[in-house]
């Protein structure tokens, strides 16, 4: 099995980096996991254990080594794993260049995927400007909003400017441009372009503290049409207080939504248009609260909806954090309505323990009314000073679908050894 075969030659060359000027870390993970949020409509769960595995190890010169792999057996797939990043990178400070080899991850209008090949990266730190060109495979990551393809190559500029325009309507403190160009080849080629542009800066005089204005956009050029879109303005009224108007045109890039995002009506897989007006200000340095209003578009603007969230944050108690939140979303005869509660509490020096309790109610033309109450326990213990011990469940009971659980057990190693420039 490759896989097998790369990750013993990393621990193999362990010991190597370990006996020269190297740092080096890494964390190992073992994982037993009962899960049947992707097989409930069958009555069905997903049994495996997982082993994933991180390494990195750097000269003090211009090396880099990243590895990045997991194992999973399960009684229907028996034993696959993937390997996600083993790259070599080389820092050519003569020429403010680095180069990178091997399979690492990127995350674009493409999706978060690996990619076999290469890149080089261009630096003029005097000019504030990045230049990076890549190409290679690109590989579909599980779980994840990707594409696979035969081959994929672009380009980036990136540019980060101190302006210190100091106009008193809009002054100008930074400004942040990137742009992008990208082609994709396989039964078809298609090219993509981005841009991306950020101001912000912090006024004078004592009505307004600070502001950051952006916009950022993916357009597919055979077809002209925006697969992303996001503008923003966040609008420091004080140094306690906040207002935020966002627009996207997205789709999320994780197929499957964490036991939080399954209670928040914006979550949706597909493509889909949200405008959102928000406040958020700090009453305390323990206690925030936010109000928002939203108006959220899908299947191409042929259903609109609209509604409102507004949630508590307190740090009051130095051990133990609080959130609730509700939040709303009405699409004609469709609506949605979820309460959250959130808590996080330190045990002692040792133990960190999460309880999450949500409520929803969803009526839909699809399947009539759903009642759904979920919970989610989370338990994290150091058990050394480098091991530490995770256990979760999660259980969410409804009124009309099926139940969704989930329950793992999980032990995390973390290893690493420093050595300064000077050791020999």
């Amino acid at each position: 099995m490759k896989l097998v075969r790369i990750t013993v030659f990393s621990f193999l060359l362990l010991p190597v980096v370990a006996h020269s000027a190297w740092n080096w870390s890494g964390s190992l993970k073992t994982k037993i996991q009962a899960d049947n949020r992707y097989k409930r409509y069958v009555d069905e769960a997903d049994i495996f254990g997982e082993l994933w595995g991180s390494f990195e190890a750097f000269d003090n010169k211009s090396l880099n080594v990243v590895l990045d792999f997991v194992t999973r057996e399960s009684l229907e797939a028996g034993l696959e794993g993937d390997i996600f990043q083993f790259y070599i990178e080389k820092d050519l400070k003569a020429f403010q260049s680095k180069v990178k080899a091997g399979r690492f991850q990127r995350a674009d209008s493409l999706g978060f995927y690996s990619l076999d090949g290469a890149s080089v990266q261009y630096q003029m730190p005097k000019k504030g400007l990045t230049v990076e060109v890549y190409g290679g495979r690109p590989i579909r990551q599980e779980d994840m909003h990707s594409v696979s393809a035969d081959w994929v190559y672009g380009a980036e500029l990136n540019s980060l400017q101190k302006v210190h325009w100091n106009n008193q309507f809009l002054p100008v403190d930074l400004w942040a441009v990137r742009f992008g160009f990208q082609q994709l080849h396989n039964e078809h080629s298609s090219t993509r372009l981005s841009l991306a542009n950020v101001l912000g800066g912090q006024f004078k005089h004592q009505y307004l503290h600070a502001y950051e204005l952006s916009f950022m956009t993916t357009v597919e050029v055979e077809s002209g049409a925006f697969e992303e879109i996001f503008t923003g303005l966040l609008l420091d009224i004080t140094k306690y207080s906040r207002v935020q108007i966002n627009y996207a045109r997205y789709e999320p890039k994780s197929f499957y939504p964490t036991f939080k995002e399954k209670f928040y009506t914006s979550y949706y897989a597909g493509k889909q248009d949200l405008l959102s007006l928000s406040f958020n200000q700090s009453i305390t340095p323990t206690l925030d609260y936010h109000l928002a209003g939203k108006r959220a578009a899908r299947n191409v603007n042929q259903d609109i909806g609209y509604g409102f969230d507004m949630g508590i944050k307190s740090r009051h108690f130095s051990d133990w954090r609080l959130s609730t939140d509700f939040d709303m979303l009405e699409f004609g005869e469709s609506s949605s309505y979820n309460l959250y509660f959130g808590s996080e509490y330190s045990l002692s020096s040792n133990a960190l323990l999460n309880l999450n309790l949500a409520y929803s109610l969803d009526k839909s033309a699809l399947y009539a009314e759903n009642k759904a109450a979920g919970t989610e326990l989370k338990l994290r213990y150091k058990i050394i000073k480098n091991l530490f011990m995770d256990l979760a469940g999660s259980y969410i009971v409804n009124s009309r679908l099926k139940d969704e659980y989930l329950g793992a057990v999980q032990m995390t190693w973390y290893f690493d050894n420093f050595m300064t420039k000077d050791t020999k």
